[in-house]
C-alpha cells in the first residue's frame, strides 16, 4: 500500500505550490493527492474524493514517492497535428509559383484533394496559408483592370450629361420613347400655329 508521509518542510512547500498563480488544475489534483494521502487517506477514497480512478491516483503517489515534488507539474500538451503536413504545403508553394493563374481558396482546396487526397475547407486552406505566409493570385472583387480606360471615361461623361438633363452623344442607344414607328412620328411633326400636317387648316 503507498502511503506518503510529508515533512513540515515539505508541507509548506506543498502549500506555497498549490497557492501558485495560474496553476494547471492538472497539477493542483496531484498536489492534492499529495496532501490527502499524508493526512491519512487511502488511495480508492482518495480516488473517490477526486473523482478520478484508482490507477492514477497510484501512479502519481508512486511517481511522487521517487521523484518528489518535481514529478507534479504539468507539462506543455502538445496539440493535435494539422493533416496539412509540411510536405502538402511544400507542394502547394511549388504549385503556386510554377503555374501563372488565378486561384481562389476553393480552388486550391480542391487542388490539395486531387493531388493529397485531403479535404481542406477553403477557409482553414486560407489561414494556414496565410499563417505560413504563402500568398495566392486571389480572383478579383473588380473587372476595372480590363476596361478599356478610353471607352470608360466616355461613357462616365455621357452619363455626367444624362444627369444634368443633356441630351446623348451621337451613336449612343436611343431613349424608349424613340422607338415609335417612322409613319407615326411624321403623324406628330408639328407645324406652326401647333397643329399637325394632317388637320385641315
Amino acid at each position: 500500500m503507498y502511503r506518503i508521509h510529508l515533512t513540515e518542510e515539505q508541507r509548506q512547500e506543498l502549500t506555497r505550490r498549490a497557492h501558485t498563480p495560474n496553476l494547471a488544475w492538472r497539477t493542483r489534483d496531484r498536489l492534492e493527492m499529495v496532501r490527502l494521502s499524508d493526512a491519512g487517506f487511502s488511495i480508492p477514497k482518495i480516488a473517490q474524493l477526486l473523482s478520478v480512478s484508482e490507477v492514477r491516483v497510484r501512479y502519481w503517489i508512486k511517481r511522487f514517492l521517487t521523484e518528489g515534488f518535481e514529478a507534479l507539474p504539468d507539462q506543455p500538451h502538445l496539440g493535435q497535428q494539422s493533416a496539412l503536413t509540411p510536405a502538402i504545403l511544400d507542394a502547394l508553394t511549388a504549385e503556386l509559383q510554377q503555374t501563372n493563374r488565378t486561384w481562389t481558396a476553393k480552388q486550391l482546396a480542391d487542388w490539395v484533394a486531387e493531388q493529397h487526397g485531403l479535404r481542406l475547407t477553403p477557409d482553414y486552406l486560407a489561414r494556414r496559408l496565410k499563417r505560413a505566409k504563402l500568398s495566392y493570385k486571389r480572383t478579383a472583387r473588380s473587372l476595372k483592370h480590363k476596361q478599356d480606360p478610353e471607352q470608360a471615361q466616355r461613357k462616365q461623361a455621357e452619363l455626367a450629361t444624362l444627369e444634368k438633363g443633356g441630351s446623348r452623344s451621337p451613336g449612343s442607344v436611343p431613349s424608349r420613347r424613340s422607338g415609335l414607328r417612322p409613319d407615326v412620328a411624321d403623324e406628330l411633326q408639328l407645324v406652326a400655329g401647333g397643329t399637325t400636317a394632317a388637320d385641315p387648316v
